[in-house]
This record gives structure tokens, sequence and C-alpha cells, in this order.
């Protein structure tokens, strides 16, 4: 229940913006006080009146410029420090994402990568929020939960049709009436409502995007239909909203591998050759947003029921050629004979051509020969489905008291299936990292030898009998979950006093979640290394493609030959029902399907199956104040929530298998344990349910001065948390013995052992007893409001934070068979403290005061600046099936994940004449991207980058639209690079090239 103010700052504040406010009041779901909000003020009524008394002729503003109005409203208005964005017509959110949109809000950036551990597979929309430099931001529909069924806790935003949405709330502190876990932020998407219209409204947009790089066209469609009715049973409203949309992309990737020193001379840097990928993205997703209103006669009793489901498919494949050859390769590259490579002043390759001295090969001759590249192919689908029906009821009997019953139901399901094949083949490597832009680069004959009369073999990477079927890997994700929340809330406002009201409210959900993840199943098919040696493409029938790579990154690659290569068959390795005997004639019975594995429930082994019951609980007690300080005017707000917090763990433990294979036989170390240890060690497992509470009671203040109608200050404290990825609770636990001591009799021949035994026990798990995150909030930002929709801002912002979630070791005692045993588990656990600190500065205006056109002239800015100290890194993967210790970094002393320091936006927008353009630039400084690259193993940071996008609109009648939208308009180029040494030096590591979009849009609006 978020409370609004009704008292104004003046009458001429009321008069100025009562139009507007009106427009925006429909949209906070939880206010008890929206009714009353809701209806035509007396200034409103009053002025209508003499306006047509006095055939007074009324402007009405529309397009972004609308749009801004209502958002910077809902700002002045709100009871803390937000931002928003306002999409008051169908389709007119001003990005083609969600993630994009509010990308554009001071405080909040974007990753644009599809998972921030795997560096290389980009995101065309971007993969999540980053706000005020943290990731645990809570996400919301309408003021309520909503989350995707991973391992995480938010809602995927790429899986939300942006059309849905009539505006987006960005939180940045808290009162006591909002739901908990939003330490970063709360962002909350706000759809639309029956009676935010009075009259019906029937609107659609139809439009078709063009992807440069893909050279396809993607279709999008959305439809809205909304009608009222006044009747003697009182007011009813429908609305239907529906959606869907396509997007065909493609992102191209130069990458360069590991440096490692060289044998010759440690001194030398030289990479694992080169990675270049080509990746098709096809997305869809379908949208459907319904809702019935109905309020009394006497207009004390609304009832609202809505229904939004959301459905997203996004199936990607793409083919790449990286490195695959062994560790002792990697230190022996050499350039070319009569060639030297070229280096910088820190002894790191720039440029030139790569073979190699290996010695034997099982698939290539021995001597100087171009090193194995892998080139693969891979398939991802991934189909996710959130589902959120709601039912609200407030009740106002009187001016007194008011009312408020919500119960809501949250359906998500999330199904991928990642699958790869990769064959290989040998290539000496050109490679030119030397001047900016995409590093060049070249593959040879491995062969090639630089010398005059050399006789290469001009079609060697695209002749079959020059690959080899090397290896398949299988990954599966099968997850679901569900929430049912109740909240019900009470107002009491009081009559002439400095104490407006109070409110008190309380609510419960519970929740249950299963995540299924499998591990990455690599195996091998026929490497050459294996006793029946490679397997042959010409030598038997797996199919395979010819995939042409002419243009990759806009022309950065030369293939000897031409531009085509040998790959894995895409349509083979997409039907996985049948890729194990589609791979039968190749595979060396290296690689089993994941249900094939031993011990295997379907495709899942026990430790790779999550289940989490999760029951919250919360009371809240909030005061709201109006009144005059100095001759300034105030409102404010304190209170506090309580929050318990119930989760039951579902896992397994299994035991140390220490049973000897001959309990008489001397020689078998197991039979000299101590009793206790042989008794723990007896290779059981059992089911088991971890129970966790959790309470804590959350204070908050927010107290804003209105010093002039134009001018307030805000102060905003609140105490806040952020809940644990669901996977970093899971219950896993295969417990091992450790640093076994043996002591031996040596005067017998050969010695045997007389007693034995281990030094400790450890595991690694999940933490089912890990702790919410704490921090305490502080804000004061100082807002100035002039013009129509013309502001001014600041705000300063600082967090302290304990607890975070951190890789580490907890110590905890199991029994099993009468022992017990302390056993150090490592995983996640909760640790260590920082504060993260900064400034948001925000600017923007139309120019009415220009002359004629110019008039129409606008103008966007934003600036937040970010710095931390002390906050650590995670280093935690919350996916079960994830293999990698994310908590192993290569250095220490390493930046936040995801924090920017620097981050702006800028737009310049025009409305006037039945125009409405905008030109908008994002910029973020460099961040640290990942801790711990799941293929470097190192450190990745994306540098500093800005995107470029546009959109012009034109009015051709007072129903018809039709705009023109441009996005990645300066072709940015994503660079990332990777840190080599403790000194945080770095190199390059990528160069990801996307699209350039364009859209033409046709919009109805009757």
């Amino acid at each position: 229940m978020r409370h609004q103010t009704k008292k104004g700052r003046s009458k001429k504040t009321a008069f100025k913006y009562s139009l507007v406010a009106c427009a925006v009041l429909g949209i906070s779901a939880n206010a008890i006080a929206q009714e009353e909000q809701a209806q035509p003020s007396p200034d409103t009524e009053n002025v209508a009146a003499e306006n047509a008394e006095n055939n007074v002729e009324v402007i009405e503003v529309t397009g972004q410029r609308r749009n801004l109005i209502t958002a910077r409203e809902m700002k002045m208005g709100a009871d803390t420090v937000m931002d928003a964005i306002s999409a008051e017509d169908m389709g007119s959110l001003p990005d083609r994402s969600v993630l994009e949109a509010i990308s554009r809000l001071p405080g909040v950036a974007i990753e644009r990568f599809a998972a921030a551990n795997d560096p290389d597979h980009f995101g065309v929309e971007g993969g999540g929020a980053v706000v005020r430099g943290l990731t645990h931001a809570r996400t919301e529909f309408n003021g309520r939960d909503s989350f995707s069924a991973d391992s995480g806790r938010g809602l995927s935003f790429e899986d939300v049709s942006p059309e849905l949405m009539g505006s987006v709330q960005v939180f940045k502190n808290q009162t006591a009436d909002m739901i908990e876990g939003g330490i970063a932020g709360t962002i909350s998407l706000n759809t639309r409502k029956p009676f935010d219209d009075h009259d019906g409204v029937v609107a659609f947009t139809v439009d078709g995007t063009y992807a440069d790089l893909r050279e396809e066209w993607s279709p999008n469609f959305s439809g809205l239909i909304s009608e009222n009715y006044d009747t003697d049973a009182g007011r009813f409203g429908f609305l239907v909203n529906y959606t869907n949309a396509t997007m065909d992309v493609q992102s191209d990737a130069v990458q360069i591998g590991r440096y490692r020193a060289q044998d010759r001379d440690p001194n030398l840097f030289v990479p694992e050759s080169v990675r270049l990928s080509k990746k098709l993205d096809d997305r869809t997703r379908e949208g459907f947003g319904g809702s019935v209103q109905w309020e009394s006669p006497d207009k004390t009793l609304l009832v609202t029921g809505e229904y939004i489901r959301s459905e997203a498919t996004l199936a990607w494949g793409e083919n790449v050629v990286e490195w695959a050859d062994d560790g002792s390769v990697a230190t022996n590259l050499l350039p070319v004979e009569g060639t030297t490579f070229e280096t910088d002043s820190a002894g790191y390759f720039e440029s030139g051509v790569m073979t190699s001295d290996a010695g034997w090969r099982g698939d290539a001759p021995g001597g100087i020969y171009g090193a194995k590249h892998s080139l693969l192919t891979r398939v991802r689908d991934q189909e996710s489905q959130v589902s959120d029906a709601s039912i609200n009821i407030k009740w106002t009997p009187n001016e007194n008291w008011a009312f408020n019953f919500d119960v809501q139901q949250v359906d998500a399901d999330m199904d991928i299936l990642d699958v790869s094949v990769g064959g290989a083949a040998r290539a000496v490597v050109g490679l030119d990292r030397s001047g900016s832009g995409v590093a060049d680069v070249v593959l040879l004959d491995p062969t090639f030898n630089n010398q005059p009369g050399y006789a290469f073999d001009s079609t060697y990477l695209q002749d079959p009998s020059s690959y080899f079927w090397r290896y398949a890997m299988d990954h599966i994700s099968d997850n679901e979950g569900k929430e049912l929340a109740a909240r019900f809330d009470t107002e009491y406002t009081l009559d002439d006093s400095v104490l407006t009201s109070i409110m008190v409210g309380v609510r419960h959900s519970s929740r249950e979640q299963t995540t299924r993840q499998s591990t990455y199943n690599w195996g091998n098919l026929s490497e050459g290394w294996t006793a029946n040696g490679p397997r042959w493409y010409d030598q038997n029938t797996v199919p395979y493609d010819v995939v042409s790579f002419d243009n990759l990154a806009r022309g950065q690659l030369a293939i000897e030959g031409g531009n085509d290569l040998l790959f894995p068959a895409m349509d083979m390795v997409r039907d996985y029902n049948n890729l194990a005997t589609s791979l039968a004639s190749v595979n060396d019975s290296g690689w089993l399907p994941l249900a094939a594995r031993a011990g295997a429930e379907g495709n899942f082994l026990p430790n790779e199956i999550n289940q989490t019951d999760e029951m919250s609980t919360a009371f809240y007690v909030r005061l709201n104040f109006e009144g005059e300080i100095g001759g300034f005017e105030y409102d404010a707000n304190v209170g506090a929530r309580y929050v318990r917090l119930e989760n039951d763990t579902y896992g397994f433990i299994s035991y140390p298998d220490d049973r000897p294979d001959d309990p008489n036989d001397p020689t078998e170390v197991e039979n000299y344990l101590p009793q206790d240890q042989k008794d723990f060690g007896n290779g059981a497992s059992e089911n088991t349910v971890e129970s966790s509470t959790y309470d804590t009671v959350l204070p908050s203040l927010n107290v804003k001065f209105n010093i002039t109608d134009e001018f307030l200050i805000r102060i905003g404290w609140s105490q806040a948390i952020a809940l644990p990825a669901l996977g970093n609770l899971r219950n896993y636990v295969s417990i091992s013995g450790q640093d076994l001591q043996v002591d031996y009799d040596d005067s017998v021949d050969p010695p045997v052992p007389v007693s034995a035994a281990y030094d400790r026990y450890t595991a690694a798990s999940g933490n089912p007893y890990l702790q919410p995150m704490e921090s305490m909030n502080s804000d004061i930002s100082f807002e100035y409001y002039f013009g129509e929709g013309d502001s001014l801002t600041l705000a300063l912002f600082h967090k302290s934070l304990e607890n975070y979630f951190i890789n580490g070791v907890t110590v905890r005692d199991y029994t099993n068979n009468g022992a017990t045993q302390q056993v150090e588990v490592a995983g996640a656990t909760n640790g260590d403290e920082g504060t993260i600190k900064g400034f948001e500065f925000a600017y923007q205006q139309f120019y009415d005061f220009l002359p004629g056109a110019l008039s129409g002239l606008g103008m966007q800015f934003n600036y937040t600046y970010i710095d931390e100290e002390g906050s650590p890194n995670e280093g935690l993967s919350d996916d079960a099936g994830d293999s990698v210790d994310a908590g192993d970094f290569a250095f220490d002393n390493l930046p936040l994940e995801g924090l920017s320091q620097d981050n702006f936006n800028v737009a310049a927008m025009y409305e006037k004449y039945g125009i409405s353009a905008r030109v908008a630039y994002s910029w973020r400084s460099d961040y640290l991207l990942t801790t711990r690259d799941v293929i470097t193993t190192l450190p990745i940071y994306n540098e500093a980058n800005g995107q470029l996008d546009a959109s012009i609109f034109y009015d051709v009648t007072e129903n018809w639209k039709i705009g023109f939208q441009g996005t990645n308009l300066n072709n940015n180029i994503t660079e990332t690079t990777m840190q080599v040494n403790e000194d945080g030096d770095r190199v390059i590591r990528s160069w990801f090239t996307n699209d350039r979009r364009y859209s033409i849009v046709v919009r109805g609006n009757f």
C-alpha cells in the first residue's frame, strides 16, 4: 500500500498539474488512497467548467512530452526517492525493451550479456538491471511479487513485453508499506487499468524491424481494447491487451584467447589463438493482459481483477571457432618461418602469424604444424512463462477510514535445452590487434610456412577430410515456481492534525520453487588421443553444414580458400532426442546423454534438483505527517516493517565411502581408520530437509520539504534487505575425507599400515542457512520543478551494507551411523561489509521560450557517479549445474562486479506540429563484468561504451501515427578486456558487433 499525500503544496500547483495527476493516479496498485485520487479534484472540475464557459481553447499535450510530464508528476508526488517512465499511449514506451527503457533513468544501468559469468554470449536486449551499482533489485508487477522460474529471485525483464506497460517506477529508498527485498531498489512494472481512461479506447501498433547483420525483418503487433460503462449498479470497466513480438538478430564476436608465457621466453605472452563466433537469436514474446474494474455508485468500493501472462522463447544457435589444443601447445606457439611476433612494451602479443611445435599429435603430423581449433555448433532453446492473477478490493466507508485487500497468485515456468557438438581442424592463425577497432584475423592451411614456392592447400578449410568429430555436450533446466500472497491494509485519516493518517498492514506469502539444472555434460566423441583415433568428416555420414563467415564483424575475417567453414549440422544438434543415434558412428562411448548417466532421475542427478518452500510474513505501521516548519510545508512518513522468513530446503547428503574391500586385508588403509571415522564413512546417503528462520525490523523515514511551489528537498532513510538467490540455498552435500594421515610399520617388507586418520572432512554445497544481506540506505535529493514538465534534480545517496553473499566456508556438524564429524562446507555464506555512495544529477526541459518551430525543442540529461569501498564480490553461482568454482578468483582486490563509476544519458527531443522525435545516447564507464570467466578463468571487464538510438513519429491524423525507430545507430562495438596479473594490467579479450536495427511503426488510437 503506497500512500499518496492528499494535501497539495498550493492551489497554484494543484491547478497547474490537476489534469496530469488524474492520469497518474490509477497507476499505483497498492495505495489505499487511489480511489480518492482517481476522482477529478474540485479544481479540475472548476477549471473545466470555466474553460467551457469562456470558450477557452485547451491545448492537449501528447506524445513523449506527455509521458515526461506524467513521469515527473509521479516523482514529485512520491513518498520516497524514485524515478519513473510513463507510456500513456499503448506502445509508447520510449525503447524496444523494458531494460533499455529503464537504462535511461539516473542510477540505472543494464548488462549487455546473457549472463555476467558468461561474457562470450552477447545479449542484444541486455540481461539484467543494475541500480546504483547493485544487482539486488526487487521486481514487481503492479506493486506485487513477480519472478522468473530460475535460481534467482527476480524477473527476467527480457521476457516481458514492453507493450503491456503503462509505466515503470524505480524506487530507490523505501517506505514501511513496501514489500521487503529491494536493497538496491524496487522496479515496479505497472500495467494499464480500465479506469485509466474515462472513455473507451481501441488502440494498436504494427511494426516491422530490420536487422542489418541478420538481414531479416521481424514483425510485431500489439492491441488494446478498453471500455467503461456507467450504470445504476455502478461503474464497470474492462481492458484487454495483447502483444506478439518477434526479434531475429545476430551478434558476431572476435575474441583473443588467454595469454600464456612461452617456454622459450617467459617474458613473451602469446594468446591461445582466437575465438570467432556467429550467433543468431530468434526471440518471440507473447503477452496478454486483462483487467476488469467495478466501482460502487457511491464511490466507496472499488474492485479490480487482473490477469497478466507473458510467454517468451529465445532460441539461439551459434557457430564458433575456438582454441582446442593442449596446454603444452599454448606455451610453445611460434611465428611462422621468416616472421616475428610484434609485442607491446610489456611483452604481450599484438600481431603475427601463429603456428606450433608440440611434438606428437594423434590427429596431425609432428613438428611445426597449425594448432587445433574446435568448430562447434551450439543451440540453446529457452522457454519461459509468467502468469499473474490478482484481485484487489478498496473500501472507503467514510472520510476517515480506508481499507485495502489484495490477493495474488504467480505461476512461473522455465525450460532450457542447451546442446553443443564440436568438430575440430587445425590451422595457422594470423592476428593483428595493434590498431584501433576489431582485430583482423586470417585462417590458413596448417602447413603454411611463409616460404617462396610454398604449395598450400587453398581449400584445406573447406575439405571435410580436414575435420574430425571431437565432442558433444548437453545441459537441461526444468524449473517451476508458484506463489500465493495476500495482504490487508487499513488507513485512518485524522482531521486537523499534524499526524494526518495512520497506516497498518499485514502481508503473507507462500512460495514453492523447484529448479532442476543439470551439469554441462561434456563427453569425448573421437579425440586424437582416444584409442580409435579421430573420426574424420569424410569417413562417415554424420551431417555437417557449410557456414559462410563472410562479413563476420562487418569484415574482420579472411579464410584461405574462401570464408566457408564446416560445422556440425545445426538441425542435427537441435534434434536432441535423436542426437545420440546421429552420433553413434563417431562416438567412442565418451559422451552419454544426461538421462543415460548412472543415478539419473530423468535428466537429472539428485544433486541437480533444488526444492525450496518459503513463507514470508510481514507487518507494518506507518505514520504520515503534514505541517509547517520555519514557514516551509513538509510531508513526512515514518514507520517500521517487521519481516519473518521461513525456509524449508529439500536436499540430499552423501557420506564418505571408506569401507574396505576386505576387512581382513592388513594392507588396506581403511581398516586402520578410527572407529568413529569408520562408522561415519559407511557410504550411506539420506534425504534431508533443512529449515531456517530469519526475522528483522526495517525502520524507515522519509521527509519532503516544499521550499517553494517549484523547489523541494527530500530526505530518505531506511534499513533494507536483499534475499539470497534460491540456488544459493540448495541443500546437497557430498562429504569426503581430506588429508589422510597414515603411519606404516617399516620393519616388514613391504611396509604395512598401523594407523590412519583423516585430518578433516570437506564438502561443497549451497547454504540453506544463508541470511539476507542488510543495508542502511540514506538519500537526500534537491528537486526543482519548473515550466510544464521541466525539472532539475540532484540526489546524493549512501548505502552501508553488511552480510554480503560471498563464497566461503562454514563448519557444520553431521551425524551418520552414530558418529558425528565436523565438516568444512564450501559455498555461499554471509560475511564482510562495505559502502556504496554517489550522486545522481538529472535535467529535462522543453524550450517553450524559443520562437516558432524551435519551441518544440527539448533536452534530457542525467549523470550518475558511484563509488564503493570494501564491498566483496560474491564469487557464487546460483546454478546447480555450474561445475566451475566461481569463487576461485585469479587475483585479489577486484572491484565490485557490475559497478560503473560514471554513467550518463543525453537525449535531444522535439515535440511540435504533430512531430515527436528523439535522439538518445546512453553511456557507461568500464566495469568488472565477472570475477571469473568460465573460459579464461580470469576477471573480465566491460570497457566503456555507449549506444545511439533515435525515433521520429508523425501524427497523420488525430487517430493515426507513423514512425521510424533506429537502435544502435552508431554500430556500438562492445569491447571486453581480461586482467592478466595482480597489478591490474588488462589486455583486450573481445569485440562484439551486433545489428543496427530499423523499425517502421504504424499506430492507431480510437
